[in-house]
């Protein structure tokens, strides 16, 4: 199950061609963060939290440059089975 995560609109392009949004600190993303349209069409990555604690900024690298409400998708692992460095299946060496 997925869920979205507001951020925000973007305020600027930097000269690096980053989308630069404005964030509350409550509601930090993790780098890496699939940011997508509320359409669910993607957007881009977080490719970094900058800026002060209590007003923090995102920098998100575009595959495409849209000016208009951002979220970041969470997704809440469910029960998958065997999945991990800890599955039993596999995890022995030979000879043992």
């Amino acid at each position: 199950m997925t869920s979205l995560v507001a951020l925000g609109k973007p305020e600027k392009m930097s000269k690096s061609g980053m989308l630069l949004v404005r964030i509350q600190p409550t509601n930090l993303p993790k780098i890496g963060d699939k940011v997508v349209t509320r359409k669910m069409e993607h957007v881009g990555v977080v490719y970094d939290i900058i800026g002060p604690i209590i007003s923090p900024y995102v920098l998100i690298k575009p595959d495409k440059v849209v000016y208009e409400d951002l979220y970041v998708v969470r997704g809440y692992g469910g029960n998958r089975k065997g999945s991990g460095k800890g599955s039993r299946k596999g995890s022995r060496k030979k000879g043992d």
